[in-house]
């Protein structure tokens, strides 16, 4: 293959050795742009370029690279159909005539085992010939490139970065950036999606409290006006019937002294001659003028007889009436307060 060195390039580490290396600088900024965008996230991507003998040289020259989707969902070190379907897609849509030289990866969580346990993941899908290994972390602790050799890897030296026009890489960079906002975007939205449901959530929870605390309380205060009330009406009651129960023994006593007074009033000492009336003296022989003036006391006392039985009668009415209209009065007061 007739082959030139380029002629602008940088020079990393020790390049001695019969393997050299030759990394374009876009593909060393999207490999270190994907570690600063995705950190703490396993990392993986293919490396594409070429690879020959030039001067009794190995020359590995990359001058592109896609990343691997979903590479740290995998389930084996084996990558999924689905996997190469992407890998290989990327490799039409975006570049010309480059072969899979390698791979990159990069895992914050796990520099002490890099690169032993990435032999598995090399040997099942990378074997074929002699293939890179570019691993880089953004703190320095990697960015060495490893060469596959009787089975293991042989770490490199160093390596070289050169500078030419790379169209194809800086497109599918762009590309790539594009992508990547948009599933920022999209896990933004989803977030605050989420989030705005917790919020909507938790206020939907506190309305329902309120309206719990607010139900408790008018029950509560209704419990309350009700025991008021029925208090009331119990106090009310009891003192409605004390004073009624008050009333009728004082009308009683004063019915049974009214009709004992009544009683003592019309006793009158008489005797019986001959169907007619007359008193002790007439019988004793007393003048007539004073038979005269106890005939008039007679008949007074006649019109007082009348009078007291007119009173009594009354007296038994008002007692009857009373009781009847007090009964009336206790059945009526019963009724309310129940």
């Amino acid at each position: 293959m007739d082959w030139s060195a380029p002629k602008s390039v940088r020079q990393i580490g020790d390049t001695k050795g019969k393997t050299k290396i030759y990394v374009e600088d876009y593909v060393m900024s999207f490999a270190r742009r994907l570690v600063r965008e995705r950190k703490d996230t396993e990392i993986g991507g293919v490396l594409l370029g070429h690879r020959f003998y030039h001067a009794r040289e190995k020359v590995f020259l990359v001058s592109g690279m896609v990343s691997v989707k979903d590479f740290h969902m995998r389930n084996s070190d084996t990558f999924s159909q689905e996997m190469w379907t992407g890998i290989y897609t990327d490799i039409k849509e975006n570049f010309t005539d480059l072969d899979v030289v390698g791979w990159f990866y990069s895992n914050e969580k796990a520099k002490d085992s890099i690169p032993d346990s990435l032999l598995e993941i090399h040997r099942r899908n990378f074997s074929e010939g002699d293939r890179l290994l570019y691993v880089y972390e953004e703190d320095g602790s990697q960015d060495d490139f490893y060469l596959y050799e009787n089975s293991g890897f042989l770490k490199q030296g160093g390596y070289y970065i050169y500078y030419e026009k790379n169209v194809e890489m800086r497109n599918y960079m762009m590309e790539e950036t594009n992508r990547f906002v948009h599933i920022v975007e999209q896990e933004d939205d989803r977030v605050i999606r989420n989030i705005r449901g917790v919020i909507k959530e938790n206020e939907e929870k506190k309305k329902e409290k309120e309206a719990e605390g607010k139900m408790t309380f008018g029950l509560a205060s209704l419990v309350l006006v009700l025991g008021l009330v029925l208090g009331a009406v119990a106090l009310n009651n009891r003192n409605g019937f004390s004073e009624l129960r008050d009333q009728i023994s004082g009308l009683q006593a004063g019915l049974q002294e009214a009709m004992k007074g009544g009683k003592e009033g019309n006793k009158t000492d008489v005797e019986t001659l001959g169907g007619g009336v007359v008193s002790k003296g007439a019988v004793s022989g007393q003048s007539a003028d004073g038979a005269s003036q106890e005939n008039a006391a007679a008949d007074g006392a006649s019109e007082e007889n009348a009078s007291a039985d007119g009173n009594s009668q009354a007296l038994e009415n008002v007692s009857q009436g009373g009781v009847s209209a007090m009964t009336n009065a206790v059945s009526g007061g019963g009724v309310s307060a129940k």
